[in-house]
């Protein structure tokens, strides 16, 4: 009977301890330059009028306002959004992603 308590305590604190790192990592994809502390305004701008010279180039047919707003908004932010995080090239990873949204 003991070991069925130890059991419903272990899921319950494993769930609340998932459900705590859910929230405190912050989404890896934001438009615009809201959270992104650390980073002016103009090379946030930048970053966005890059991604949108790079989308208008490309022949896929995709909304390149949304595409560089996602990928300026990825590639403009210095630190990595998960603490400690690696990511293996923060270029194709901002372009993936706003491909697939956009």
């Amino acid at each position: 009977m003991p070991d069925d308590y130890r059991f419903y305590l272990y899921v319950i604190l494993a769930g609340g301890a998932s459900i705590y790192g859910v929230f405190l990592v912050p989404p890896l994809t934001t438009g615009g330059n809201a959270g992104l502390t650390g980073i002016s305004q103009a090379k946030f701008d930048e970053t966005v009028s890059q991604e949108l010279a790079y989308c208008l180039e490309q022949p896929k047919d995709i909304n390149c306002r949304c595409f560089a707003n996602l990928s300026g908004a990825i590639l403009a932010h210095n630190e990595p959004r998960v603490p400690g995080a690696v990511y293996a090239d923060k270029q194709e990873l901002a372009r993936g992603q706003a491909t697939q949204t956009c």
